[in-house]
């Protein structure tokens, strides 16, 4: 988590997770994260993540567990879905590092 500038230098940024599947294979999680906190997402779908005003959430995803061959496997939540076919019409977001 990161304070966007005017936050008082000792404030406690705070943002939230959740992760969850479906009904077959179900997992409920709502997690409040600050800053060095993870978030388990052993199945399922994740999001969203989200920072409270004020503050910046930096995300990152680690794939990790057994087997030699490790693939991205995903899926979007059927309902959910559409929403990644808005991200080709925005534009990206100048404080990320790195460039289109």
């Amino acid at each position: 988590m990161a304070h966007r500038s005017g936050a008082p230098a000792d404030a406690d940024a705070i943002g939230y997770q959740r992760v969850y599947a479906s009904d077959e294979r179900p997992i409920d999680v709502a997690a409040e994260v600050r800053t060095g906190d993870v978030v388990l997402v052993p199945y399922g779908w994740h999001g969203p993540a989200m920072a409270a005003p004020g503050y910046d959430l930096y995300y990152l995803n680690v794939m990790a567990g057994p087997g030699p061959v490790r693939e991205w496997l995903i899926s979007d939540d059927p309902h959910h879905g559409w929403v990644r076919q808005t991200w080709e019409s925005q534009n990206i977001d100048p404080r990320l590092p790195f460039g289109a």
